[in-house]
């Protein structure tokens, strides 16, 4: 399963996509006539006509040998520069495993006074890093300043038609608070999950893809999360993260499912930050709910009391899944109760972008099984909330 792109072209030397090759000499056309020239002084006679074209076709033929002799001495240069690119790529892809190799492990970490005020002047000493119960040896510490991917997820289901107008302006305000050399890629997810925007640093690129999104009809939720996990960050090193606008509600007409989502994000360290609509959805549908019950109990008017209780019910399951991908990924959920909210929640996303701490740590227990490790970090200052994801698993 893939996302679907908008691809571009390839760049190629040559308009038909190969390398332009260049002759030494100019092609001479073989025409039954010879026309007159200094070297070929006009002859009326018909053996001197023919001598002349014989002596054409001759230079023909030489120079034809001699362009073929050309190409296929140029066939072992042609040949060795892809071997030698391949070496390059090899010798690359070493040096990558070589990096990877290395089991340190990055956590963003938040902290936040008892106001809930982030904190943002503390050391590494008054940091405590434990996994599976152990403390571990920090190994690099430092306050943001690493740039970070942000997958901007947006939910154009046929839920959000008369909101889309304000989903795009809150995502808009959200790119622009983030920081210069912060790469962005845009996912819309409806009926089908699509790449709108590859990773970009640019405000006219991303601008013009937010005016782009159209909505569709039903809601593929865990495949966009699985997705924009697996195919978008997978191969992202350093800091990352999802901001996803949503009811959270899927439609059961994707492939993934609800757990293997939520593993897909764990093993790739994806912090979620969820922009819920269920408290905005949640509050109309009650009022509609009342409303409904108070009038008469017709068939029609119980259809429609058990449709709004089956959504309610819907909303507190999502709400919940919401509460708990956010969580234990190490990001965060808001709960605007209007969709005048929605700016303001993206304000506290690109704060905290901007105000964690990035700490390196290498694990004492250095096996590499795929187990899932549970982390822990404590700072030593009472009063100090300090948040990140529950765990990771060791590759």
């Amino acid at each position: 399963m893939k996302i679907e792109r908008e691809d571009g072209t390839n760049g190629s030397n040559g308009t038909d996509g190969k390398p332009k090759r260049f002759f030494p000499f100019p092609s001479v056309p073989l025409f039954p006539f010879v026309p007159s020239s200094p070297f070929f002084p006009p002859c009326k006679s018909s053996h001197c006509g023919r001598a002349q074209y014989v002596l054409l076709l001759a230079c023909a033929v030489v120079i034809a040998l001699l362009d073929a002799t050309t190409s296929v001495c140029a066939q072992p240069a042609q040949s060795n520069q892809p071997q030698q690119e391949q070496k390059d790529r090899q010798r690359k892809q070493n040096d990558d495993v070589i990096a990877i190799e290395t089991a340190e492990v990055l956590l963003p970490v938040t902290v936040r006074d008892a106001t809930g005020q982030f904190v943002t002047d503390l050391k590494a000493a008054d940091f405590s890093i434990f996994e599976d119960g152990q403390q571990q040896p920090i190994t690099s510490f430092a306050l943001k300043r690493m740039p970070v991917h942000v997958v901007l997820l947006i939910d154009t289901s046929s839920s959000v038609t008369r909101e889309i107008e304000d989903f795009k302006n809150a995502a808009w305000n959200f790119i622009n608070r983030l920081d210069p050399d912060d790469q962005i890629s845009l996912i819309r997810f409806d009926d089908v999950v699509e790449l709108v925007q590859d990773w970009t640093s640019s405000r006219n690129a991303l601008k013009r893809s937010l005016n782009r999104l159209q909505t569709g009809m039903f809601t593929k939720f865990n495949d966009a999360l699985y997705l924009a996990a697996r195919e978008q960050l997978g191969k992202v090193k350093g800091r990352k993260a999802i901001i996803v606008l949503t009811d959270g509600i899927d439609s059961n007409r994707g492939s993934i499912s609800p757990e293997r989502a939520f593993r897909a994000l764990v093993e790739e360290e994806a912090p979620v930050y969820a922009v819920s609509k269920t408290r905005i959805q949640g509050r109309a549908d009650r009022e509609e709910l009342e409303f409904y019950e108070k009038a008469s109990s017709s068939s029609v008017n119980k259809l429609r009391i058990e449709g709004l209780k089956l959504s309610l019910a819907q909303l507190e399951a999502s709400e919940k899944n919401l509460i708990r991908i956010a969580e234990e990924t190490g990001g965060r959920i808001f709960l605007p109760a209007s969709f005048d909210d929605l700016d303001d929640a993206y304000r506290q996303v690109a704060d905290e972008l901007r105000s964690q701490y990035v700490i390196f740590y290498t694990p004492t227990n250095s096996a590499r099984d795929g187990s899932y490790r549970a982390v822990k970090v404590k700072v030593k200052q009472p009063g100090y909330r300090a948040t990140t994801r529950f765990g990771y698993y060791l590759k």
